[in-house]
């Protein structure tokens, strides 16, 4: 289960924080205010609870644990009803997505779903831990975390998941790229390779090729686009992920150049992807070179990435890459991140 980048950002009625009132129905995060400093005075604190109307429902607490350089986030929710639940939570720690704006950092990759038997009133279930390494700690320093978690239908949503699946199965149109029967639109390469495909899955996947095929477009009376500054293998790329949702030869694009075209042509898919690539590729010869990629086109969850292992491999900064920041802003912020306060 996917969120978003950062599209689902917590309002006031979706927070879970101390005593103010959050509706069940309502409730997406779990916000937790001075994480560092607890994690340093290990024991259980409160998160907060949520409500249906005015009557107690359900109330999170943590306790924190640290073991040589690991720290440990424990959650537990108690059930205020005799009833049976299903509660959804961000699934680890990985890829911290970083709010400087809102001095936040959100735990929002993906999500695990767990279901809790009937129990008596007010009892202790056991939900998840976080792993979190002392780069980590350093993130979340001045700032609050923020937990995604969905009480949303799932045991309904359980009883049909198969069914889903199978429809996602369905709909994967990777036979319709190789032997393109019904393409109605011409795509080219800068390097003059031709590609037919289908203008309704084009629409339907970037707001930015929807809007080159409206009616009034050159590119859509002429059924045709020369894309000048995207190569045969780069489009290649694009095209596979728009039908199928993936690439296959991932290892093999060049995932610097699909992060920026992901975020030109507004390719969610291809980005998501791209980010994952690039994290898992991560070396000292490259770090400093994504940490610039990342920053360029607003991928917080690959800058945070890039940081974190610039700042376990400090080699990295003598790279002749250091000399190639031009933004003053992204010098400032790496040098604070790896030079202990």
């Amino acid at each position: 289960m996917e969120i978003e980048d950062l599209g689902h950002l917590p309002n006031d009625e979706s927070v879970i924080f101390g005593h103010k009132v959050c509706q069940t129905r309502n409730a997406k995060w779990l916000c937790i205010s001075d994480i560092y400093q607890k994690f340093h005075r290990p024991n259980f604190y409160d998160i907060g609870g949520t409500y249906i109307e005015d009557i107690a429902d359900y109330w999170f607490m943590y306790k924190t644990e640290q073991i040589s350089n690991i720290f440990l986030l424990h959650i537990f929710v108690y059930d205020r009803q005799e009833n049976k639940f299903g509660l959804a939570i961000s699934r680890n720690a990985e890829n911290m997505k970083i709010d400087n704006k809102n001095a936040a950092v959100y735990l929002t990759q993906s999500l695990v779903e767990h279901r809790f038997k009937r129990s008596k009133e007010i009892s202790q279930n056991y939900v998840i831990t976080f792993s979190f390494s002392s780069y980590d700690i350093d993130l979340v320093k001045d700032r609050s975390l923020y937990i995604f978690i969905s009480f949303d239908s799932l045991e309904h949503k359980g009883s049909c998941q198969g069914f889903i699946d199978q429809v996602k199965i369905n709909h994967d149109f990777k036979a319709l790229l190789f032997d393109p029967i019904g393409s109605d639109f011409t795509i080219e390469s800068a390097d003059g390779v031709k590609f037919q495909v289908h203008r309704v899955i084009l629409a339907g996947y970037s707001d930015v090729f929807k809007a080159m095929l409206k009616e009034e477009t050159a590119e859509s009376q002429n059924s045709y686009v020369k894309l000048v500054d995207v190569g045969n293998e780069d489009l290649q790329c694009i095209l596979e992920c728009i039908y199928t949702g993936t690439i296959s030869n991932l290892e093999n694009c060049n995932c610097i150049n699909m992060l920026m075209l992901a975020d030109r042509y507004n390719l969610k898919g291809l980005r998501e992807l791209s980010q994952y690539a690039l994290s898992e590729r991560m070396s000292v010869e490259n770090a400093l070179e994504i940490l610039i990629v990342a920053d360029s086109y607003n991928s917080e969850t690959l800058k945070t990435a890039a940081l974190k292992f610039i700042k376990k491999n400090t080699m990295c900064i003598q790279t002749s890459t250091f000399k190639e920041i031009n933004n003053p802003e992204l010098l400032r912020h790496l040098c604070e991140y790896i030079i202990p306060s």
